[in-house]
């Protein structure tokens, strides 16, 4: 069991690895109760680094980044509560992967292909966390209507 206050980048990323290499969801569940900013944004960065490495020797295997984003926004879909904490690792990967992009496209680098197909897993891993939220932000206007009306109601029930 991790504990999660004494937990380090390097310890967060291997199990991370595992978890992800073998799909095991307590693994990732584990890992995924850490939200200090600066471990996760670390942690995304290995991750990212040894995604780098892979993509070098093996271009048919998924990137642990994708995939792990993919893991974060199907668990924040079925556990609405988990939106804030999970908010923490979709910030980190998102910007990690922006930061790589912008890299290599001002480098001149010549692995577009890579970074295309990173682009379209992290596109696809990002559908489901775009439509919810926009269902949350539909429901909105509602809320706050009714939010007016119980603040009407509570003012009119005092004396």
């Amino acid at each position: 069991q991790l504990r999660v206050r004494s937990a380090t980048s390097e310890t967060l990323t291997a199990i991370l690895t595992q978890a992800l290499s073998s799909n095991d969801s307590a693994r990732l569940n584990v890992a995924l109760q850490a939200t200090d900013r600066r471990l996760v944004e670390n942690t995304v960065r290995s991750l990212q680094a040894l995604d780098a490495g892979r993509e070098d020797a093996d271009t048919t295997v998924a990137g642990y980044l994708p995939t792990l984003m993919a893991h974060v926004v199907r668990r924040m879909v079925r556990r609405h509560s988990l939106a804030m904490p999970l908010g923490v690792w979709v910030r980190a990967i998102i910007a990690a992967t922006a930061h790589a992009t912008m890299t290599s496209a001002g480098a001149g680098e010549g692995n577009s292909g890579r970074m295309a197909r990173e682009g379209r897993e992290m596109a696809l891993s990002l559908g489901p966390l775009r439509n919810f939220l926009n269902e949350r932000a539909e429901c909105f206007p509602q809320l706050l209507r009714l939010e007016g009306r119980l603040a009407l109601l509570d003012h009119q029930s005092r004396p």
